[in-house]
């Protein structure tokens, strides 16, 4: 948002911001529709406080469309038009406004909605640091506190041996702000751990699996006898900017979840994906032979739902199916290695099938699952261009490709096994640290090398991928003549996809700067490799946002068989500086909008494909 559209609030003693132009109401109130951020209403003249949340906002006609309201009796309130007011919470910053009241209402799915004009201000006060989510206590997050990697050790033909880190407190999270948390660990530790006791490797692992990776300091340590559980007062060591933007998504959900739980409509309100548990895996028949816990993690993987004509649901699933791997490596787990195969079959035949559909969805990205989501663009990005090689005698070779489908999938396990302040960190890394990341590739191919009917070229992938042709890349400074050159194509798309994609830290490149970066690197990379990358992606590739004469700026949906866009989402007016109702045009019969005149860059005017997966109308 502009200076131009804020305000100092003239309340003493706040630090907020008042929010005037319909712009930027517009934006702060579609923050809390995008993320389900519920509402605190406070009605004139009534003491009692009700709880709603955004359902929709127009931009162009100003008004919003709020959920019902509960309790149940505020829908009366809400009929007759009482005047009302609200707050917020949202990303750690609190929303305010008053003065609203409800134009209209209607039922949608046996529950009222509610029209609701914009309001002429919202009062935006940055509280981060002060708010602290609770968390229930049905609900288990677990943290782990002072990990101890060992040392690397080798067998006699030089690869790596893991050793599963070593925990020295485990215990439960019972609040979360933006500076620290409240953990309760097992026991009676005042003698144990002192005040500013730090720990360097923690982990808080959330319900659904997802795991974040920080540091700690113990600022204040109590026992409470009654439970015989020792409170950890502590506060986070140096956040980077991804991790602080991770910690305020789940305040934002702890928050979110608190209100459910109090609202009484807890029982039809969905538990929040981060805190809803993975399904277990079916249990055995008393009378089924007992299979050993590799056997049943892989039948386990083989029951998961997925729609197998849906891309998004095979999308999802391959995600999914790499998140599950990185959390298995990471609990000593044995790995449910099939579910990638699968995976890798289901991308192979939708790649062949509906490949517009799934080059798509690789390319709208969430920032919290960077690992995941590039893992499956990299594998789908490989078979993709072997299959655009004339040259290459297996281009149409189902195992050859389903193999390499399987090489991306896999081909960075490793760094599920590298300290999340080394994988997250934004400046350059201390040698020591370089060197840490860099064994990523060695522990890749140790852990696919121990899994049975792993092809070599996953093996070639998953250590020749951060290897350059000047010898100037890890972890064996391999030179081009001693690259494959599936290696060495791996390696352009591993740079293109990480450039391309955004972190929770920094934006992505737009596509057309990290071309020019590619083809400038011809040092490093295969320039045959990055010229056919462009020829197969296109000038203008699915996901990239383009400039039309009128100032319409658009998301690309699909390309013409000449790799040019064709079907275009309207999203925004750079000249105007307003969003655009979202509408798909064909260029070769739009003839307005046919003369697209330079990329753009999405992260220049605030904007997401993400909107490339929303419905029209």
């Amino acid at each position: 948002m502009g200076n131009a559209e804020m305000t100092q609030s003239q309340q003493p003693g706040t630090q907020g911001q008042v929010i005037k132009s319909r712009e930027g109401i517009y934006r702060l109130l579609s923050r809390l529709k995008a993320q389900h951020t519920p509402l605190k209403l406070a009605f004139d003249s009534v003491a009692e406080h009700y709880t709603s949340m955004i359902l929709a906002v127009n931009y162009q006609e100003g008004y919003f469309l709020m959920d019902e309201v509960m309790p149940s009796w505020g829908d009366e309130l809400m009929a007759k038009a009482v005047g009302f007011s609200f707050d917020s919470f949202h990303d750690g910053c609190k929303m305010s406004a008053e003065g609203l009241r409800a134009s209209g209402r209607a039922i949608k799915d046996g529950s009222p909605i509610y029209k609701v004009a914009f309001p002429d201000a919202i009062d935006f006060l940055q509280r981060r640091q002060f708010y602290r989510a609770p968390v229930r206590y049905s609900l288990n997050i677990q943290v782990r506190l002072g990990v101890v990697h060992p040392p690397v050790e080798y067998d006699e033909f030089n690869n790596p041996i893991i050793k599963p880190p070593v925990w020295a407190y485990e215990g439960l999270l019972r609040d979360l702000s933006a500076q620290g948390c409240q953990v309760e660990v097992p026991g009676d530790l005042r003698e144990q751990l002192a005040n500013h006791t730090e720990f360097a490797d923690c982990e808080v692992i959330f319900p659904n699996g997802h795991v974040i990776h920080l540091g700690l300091v113990v600022r204040h340590v109590g026992y409470d006898e009654n439970k015989e559980l020792t409170g950890l007062g502590c506060q986070f060591l140096q956040l980077n900017p991804r991790l602080d933007r991770q910690i305020s998504f789940v305040v934002t959900e702890l928050q979110r979840d608190n209100a459910r739980a109090t609202s009484g409509h807890a029982a039809t309100t969905p538990v929040s994906e981060l805190f809803t548990p993975l399904e277990p895996s079916a249990k055995k028949s008393k009378k089924e032979k007992p299979k050993d816990e590799a056997e049943e993690a892989a039948a386990g993987a083989e029951q998961d739902e997925v729609d197998e004509r849906d891309p998004s649901s095979v999308h999802r699933f391959a995600v999914n199916a790499v998140q599950q791997l990185v959390n298995q490596l990471r609990a000593k787990q044995p790995l449910a290695i099939q579910q990638a195969w699968r995976a890798a079959d289901l991308l192979l035949e939708l790649l062949e099938q509906q490949r517009q559909e799934l080059i798509l969805l690789t390319r709208v990205r969430s920032t919290h699952q960077y690992l995941y989501e590039h893992s499956v663009s990299v594998a789908v990005m490989l078979a993709d261009q072997a299959l655009f090689d004339v040259n290459n005698p297996k281009s149409r070779d189902k195992t050859y490709l389903r193999n390499l489908i399987f090489a991306g999938l896999c081909h960075d396990l490793g760094k599920g096994l590298i300290p999340e302040r080394i994988i997250g960190k934004t400046g350059n890394l201390t040698e020591q640290e370089a060197k840490v990341m860099h064994k990523h590739s060695l522990l890749t191919r140790e852990i696919l090398s121990r899994q049975p009917g792993t092809p070599e070229i996953a093996l070639q992938v998953a250590t020749q991928n951060c290897e350059r042709l000047d010898g100037s890349g890890h972890p064996e400074h391999l030179k081009s003549l001693s690259l494959s050159p599936i290696g060495k194509l791996a390696a352009v798309i591993d740079v293109f996809d990480a450039m391309t994609n955004g972190r929770s830290y920094r934006a992505g490149l737009p596509h057309a700067l990290a071309y020019k970066r590619l083809l400038g690197m011809g040092q490093q990379l295969e320039a045959s490799w990055v010229q056919q990358l462009i020829k197969r992606q296109g000038i203008f590739p699915i996901g990239s946002l383009v400039a039309f004469e009128q100032g319409h700026l658009g998301f690309v949906k699909t390309l013409d068989a000449a790799n040019k866009p064709q079907l275009v989402r309207l999203v925004y007016n750079k000249l105007t500086q307003q969003p655009l109702p979202l509408e798909d045009i064909e260029l070769g019969s739009a003839p307005a909008y046919e003369r697209i005149v330079a990329p753009e860059d999405p992260a220049k005017y605030q904007l997401s494909n993400q909107v490339l997966l929303d419905s029209l109308g």
